[in-house]
């Protein structure tokens, strides 16, 4: 499943979805360990259906980078409500991601 691209005039309102978890993954064309979570996250996009999955590439949105603190790539950021729940820094397994899914949705 392709995942959404954000920018900042639509991260606000994909991140307030409701009681529904959202997952941003902050990202960089150039960086390797992101190219490894890209499937990683796909497949959890495919098996977790009531869970928003974004991408935001950081060097086109420096601005969001900088908002949420991400000095390193790949950052997962976990949203319900607008609030951030949770955050991961660097390439995590695909058994990490199910279950902090599981433990903040």
């Amino acid at each position: 499943m392709e995942l959404k691209h954000l920018n900042k005039d639509e991260f606000e309102q994909a991140v307030n979805a409701g009681d529904e978890l959202v997952v941003v993954d902050f990202f960089a064309t150039w960086c390797g360990p992101c190219k490894m979570l890209g499937p990683v996250i796909e497949r959890a996009a495919d098996k977790f259906s009531d869970v928003h999955f974004y991408k935001v590439d950081i060097d086109e949105e420096m601005d969001l980078a900088a908002r949420f603190q991400v000095m390193s790539v790949p950052t997962l950021i976990y949203f319900k409500r607008g609030e951030v729940l949770s955050k991961s820094v660097g390439l995590v397994s695909p058994a990490d991601v199910d279950k902090e899914i599981s433990k903040l949705k």
